[in-house]
C-alpha cells in the first residue's frame, strides 16, 4: 500500500477515535473514496440568509485528499457555507492552514475549523479572504455579537498525541 491510501486509511480510523470521544459533537457519516463526510454539532456559526445574519450550530461537511496527499493538505468543504472572511460562499471551501505541515491530521483540521468557525480565529489577509463582507462584519464593533461564538471544544481521542497515535510499544533508544 502506497504512503497515501496508508495515510487515508490512518485519518479514516484516527476519525472513528474521535467520533467515539465526542459523540454528541461529531459524527462520522460516510466514506467516499478519498472524502469522508462529517456532521459537525454543537459549534454556533454565522450565515447570511436573506441578508442578516443568523447562528446555526449545525454543519455539514466533506473532508477531501488531495492527489498528492500528504504533500499537499487534505481540504474541509462546508455543505451550506458559513459567514467568515475564509469560508467561500459558493464552495464552502475552508482555508484551514496558515502554515501546512505534513504531519497535520484530521484532528487538528477539526479542531482548528471549529476556531474558524467560531470566529475564534480569522485572517484579514488578501491572500486568504473570500468574503470581504465577512470581514467587514467581524472588524465592526458594532456587530452585536460577542466572539468567540460558543462551542462544545472538541475532545482529542484519548490516545492522541500532539501529531501521531501512540504506539504500545516500548519507548525508543539512542544507538549512540
Amino acid at each position: 500500500m502506497d504512503l497515501r491510501r496508508q495515510r487515508i486509511e490512518n485519518e479514516w480510523t484516527i476519525l472513528g477515535q474521535m467520533a467515539a470521544a465526542n459523540p454528541s459533537s461529531l459524527l462520522r457519516k460516510k466514506r467516499c473514496g478519498d472524502q469522508f463526510l462529517l456532521a459537525l454539532h454543537e459549534t454556533r456559526a454565522p450565515i447570511l440568509e436573506d441578508g442578516k445574519v443568523k447562528l446555526v450550530s449545525d454543519h455539514e461537511l466533506r473532508i477531501s485528499f488531495a492527489r498528492f496527499f500528504p504533500a499537499m493538505p487534505l481540504e474541509i468543504y462546508l455543505t451550506r457555507p458559513v459567514f467568515h472572511p475564509n469560508v467561500h460562499p459558493a464552495t464552502g471551501f475552508v482555508c484551514l492552514w496558515s502554515r501546512f505541515s505534513q504531519t497535520n491530521t484530521v484532528v487538528e483540521a477539526l479542531c482548528r475549523l471549529q476556531r474558524i468557525l467560531t470566529y475564534s480565529v480569522f485572517s484579514g489577509s488578501l491572500d486568504d479572504v473570500m468574503q470581504p463582507e465577512a470581514l467587514a462584519w467581524a472588524t465592526n464593533t458594532e456587530r452585536g455579537t460577542v466572539f468567540p461564538l460558543t462551542c462544545v471544544a472538541l475532545t482529542k481521542p484519548s490516545k492522541w498525541e500532539e501529531g501521531t497515535i501512540r504506539r504500545n510499544s516500548p519507548p525508543r533508544r539512542r544507538l549512540f
